[in-house]
């Protein structure tokens, strides 16, 4: 339960300028790794090893979701706990994202397993030095009745994302230099206004020496249970990013007069089910803040995911798999933005946000790891059939919207 004597986030509304800026900042940070995972990556690891692309795709995907776990556990006890004129969580925003555009430029140069393993590992790191910090400032400065229109508004960041991957560099660009560069400049273009321009004005964490990892908030049951949906739900949508390219490459029957390579039909569906998540995840929000019954829509967008992967597996034949990515798209967008909302009201201690999202992220981080050994087992069990893959997304996304619906603290 959460305890009276914890420090509150400001009653003030926080101002349009504010949700703005903090809004850019989320949409560059979910261009810092979406377009890396879903299509970057991917490439990177084909042009690295052609044959073993699917294997070392893992591989890379593993010990990169390994780092993160503790980089964000680390960078929310660090943020928690930081002083000085900036405020505890500006510098870590504005230095992640330096660092972000330049980790994308060690993931171009790798030329081999082990230099791609060690540009990885400083990706992850900076990315979850900038992306904690950034999260925890919802719980921070934004005000209850507020958190479901910024948390709609951020969830415009995963969709906006997609279509960044899709349109412009699946799309529009041929060159991965091309698009590596690009990525690289997005992110602290989009960033730095909020780190730079907004002033922090969160309340005082714990002291440098009373800061430490911690993982006591998984004792609060609602946490726990808000936890493990996003857990499942998750690996889900790693599954999901992972390996639709290779299966469209090895599985879907595409028309060929439409699509030139399953490049372009990857950019196609992404659109689609891009588009489809950021108008119903964004009605989702406001719907969340009038309402105020949050569960049953974070509910509604996993069996809607569950749905999209099953359709993944039963439809291969075009137009199946467009038709799969749309309804999945529109349930990841329902789901994880008010996702977003819920997680920011369930935290039982404000003044330790960082460190208890940074545990919460854990949910993100850990089917990094998990997902790809799935994967991998799945593939060596069924002879190669991604089909199964898919089979199994269905699976964790349909867990996870059962399990969101035990908390109690938030309807």
């Amino acid at each position: 339960m959460p305890r009276d004597d914890v420090p509150k986030p400001s009653a003030g509304a926080v101002s349009g300028g504010f949700i703005a800026l903090y809004t850019l900042a989320q949409i560059g940070a979910f261009i810092a790794f979406i377009p890396m995972f879903n299509l970057l990556l991917p490439l990177k690891a084909e042009a690295v090893d052609l044959s073993g692309k699917a294997i070392l795709l893992s591989q890379v995907t593993v010990l990169g979701a390994v780092v993160a776990g503790l980089a964000n556990l680390g960078a929310g006890v660090l943020s928690d706990a930081t002083r000085g004129t900036w405020g505890r969580r500006r510098p870590w925003i504005a230095g992640g994202a330096v660092a972000v555009a330049v980790a994308h430029g060690f993931i171009y140069l790798a030329d081999s397993l082990w230099s791609l393993l060690a540009a990885i590992v400083a990706f992850q790191v900076a990315l979850n030095l900038m992306f904690g910090p950034l999260n925890a400032v919802l719980a921070d400065r934004v005000p209850d009745r507020q958190k479901g229109t910024v948390s709609a508004l951020q969830g415009l960041a995963l969709p906006t994302a997609g279509l960044f991957s899709a349109l412009v560099l699946a799309m529009a660009l041929d060159d991965l230099s091309e698009r590596f560069l690009l990525t690289a400049l997005a992110v602290p273009a989009l960033v730095l206004p909020f780190a730079l321009l907004v002033p922090d004005h969160s309340e005082p964490g714990p002291t440098q020496a009373g800061a430490r990892i911690s993982l006591r908030v998984l004792a609060d049951e609602d946490f726990r249970l808000a936890f493990f949906s996003r857990l499942l739900v998750q690996v889900s949508i790693s599954l999901n990013v992972l390996y639709l390219l290779f299966y469209l490459q090895d599985v879907a029957h595409l028309p060929k007069v439409s699509f030139a390579t399953p490049e372009s039909a990857f950019g196609w569906l992404l659109t689609a089910g891009t588009i489809g998540g950021l108008v119903v995840g964004f009605v989702g929000g406001l719907l969340s803040d009038r309402t105020r019954r949050r569960r049953v829509l974070v509910m509604s967008g996993g069996l809607l995911m569950a749905l999209g992967a099953g359709l993944m597996v039963a439809q291969p034949g075009w137009p199946g798999p467009l038709i799969a990515q749309i309804v999945f798209g529109i349930g990841l967008g329902l789901y994880s933005t008010v996702d977003i909302a819920l997680v920011a009201e369930v935290l039982p201690e404000r003044s330790s946000a960082g460190r208890d999202l940074g545990v919460m992220n854990l949910a993100i981080t850990l089917p990094q790891v998990a997902a790809p050994l799935i994967g991998l087992g799945v593939l060596v069990a069924f002879d190669g059939e991604l089909r199964w893959v898919f089979a199994i997304s269905t699976v964790f996304a349909l867990l996870g919207a059962v399990v969101i619906m035990g908390i109690r603290r938030v309807k």
